[in-house]
C-alpha cells in the first residue's frame, strides 16, 4: 500500500485547491440532483407508486449504473487520474468491468465483489492513493480501525435485539459489507477519499467534517426507503463527521473501509 510521501511532498498551491474544491462540490451537487431525479422525479413521470418504485428493480439498476458506477467511482477516477489515463485499456477496461459488477449485482448480488477487486488492480497499475488508498503506518490504522469498530457498533446496542446470533451470520454480514454492498466500497471512495480529501484543503481539519456529515445527511434524507424505514438523521450526521475525523487523521479509505466491515461483524456478533 503506497505511503503520502509523494503527495506530501508536493503541496498543492492555493488555485489548485480551489478547483479541486470546486470539482468536488459540482460533482456531490450532480449526484443530488440526480438522486432527486431517481427517486422522486422519474415515478412521478412513470406513474409509478412511490413505495414500489422505491423498492423496484428497475431503481435499484438505474442507482447501481448512475450513482455507484457514475458519480461515486468513474467520475472522481476521470477527475484525480484525467482523461489521457483513463482511456488507456489498462485503465478503462478494469474501470467497465466494475461499472458491470456493481450494475448486476441487482441480480447476483456477489457480482459486485469484482469491483473491488477493479479498484485493487486499478491502483497496483495506476496508483489511486490520492483518493486514500494508502496508508501512514500499520500501528496508527490498526487503532483506527478499532476505533471505527466500536464507533459502527454503536447503533445496535440501541436496538433490541432477538434471537441468537452465530458466527456465521456475523461473518456473513461483514464480508457482506466488505465486498458486496457499495455503500462500503465506492460510497466511502467518494465521500471520505475524493470529497473529505478535497475539501480539506480548503475547509480545514475541522469544518471539513461537520461539512461531510452535513452533505450525507442530505444524501440520505433524499431517499424515501430511509423515511418509510423512520432513520433518525441528526446521528448520521454525528456519525460521519467523527468518520471523516478519522480519515483526517489518518488519510487512508482502505482504514474506513475495514473499519465499517469489522464494524458490522462485531455488532452483528455481539
Amino acid at each position: 500500500m503506497c505511503t503520502l510521501g509523494s503527495l506530501l511532498d508536493t503541496s498543492p498551491s492555493q488555485a489548485e485547491i480551489d478547483h479541486r474544491a470546486r470539482q468536488a462540490l459540482a460533482t456531490w451537487g450532480i449526484y443530488l440532483l440526480i438522486t432527486i431525479l431517481l427517486n422522486g422525479t422519474i415515478p412521478f413521470l412513470l406513474g409509478y407508486d412511490q413505495r414500489d418504485w422505491t423498492y423496484s428493480p428497475l431503481k435499484d439498476i438505474l442507482v447501481n449504473l448512475c450513482v455507484y458506477s457514475g458519480l461515486f467511482l468513474a467520475v472522481p477516477l476521470i477527475l484525480t487520474k484525467g482523461w489521457a489515463t483513463v482511456r488507456q485499456p489498462g485503465f478503462w477496461i478494469p474501470l467497465l468491468v466494475a461499472t458491470l459488477a456493481m450494475t448486476l449485482r441487482t441480480f447476483y448480488r456477489p457480482t459486485a465483489v469484482l469491483a473491488v477487486i477493479a479498484i485493487g488492480y486499478l491502483h497496483w497499475r495506476f496508483d489511486l492513493s490520492e483518493l486514500g488508498i494508502r496508508s501512514k503506518g500499520w500501528r496508527g490504522d490498526l487503532i483506527a480501525i478499532m476505533l471505527l469498530c466500536m464507533l459502527y457498533s454503536i447503533p445496535s446496542l440501541w436496538r433490541a435485539r432477538t434471537g441468537v446470533s452465530s458466527l456465521t451470520n456475523a461473518l456473513h454480514s461483514g464480508l457482506d459489507r466488505l465486498f458486496t454492498n457499495p455503500a462500503s466500497t465506492v460510497e466511502n471512495l467518494f465521500y471520505f477519499g475524493f470529497l473529505t480529501e478535497r475539501l480539506s484543503f480548503k475547509t480545514g481539519r475541522w469544518l471539513t467534517p461537520v461539512l461531510i456529515g452535513l452533505m450525507y445527511m442530505l444524501h440520505e434524507m433524499t431517499n424515501p426507503e430511509y423515511w418509510y424505514e423512520g432513520m433518525r438523521f441528526f446521528p448520521v450526521w454525528v456519525g460521519v463527521a467523527m468518520v471523516a475525523f478519522v480519515y483526517l487523521w489518518r488519510r487512508s479509505v482502505v482504514v474506513i473501509w475495514l473499519g465499517d466491515g469489522l464494524g458490522r461483524l462485531l455488532s452483528r456478533l455481539f
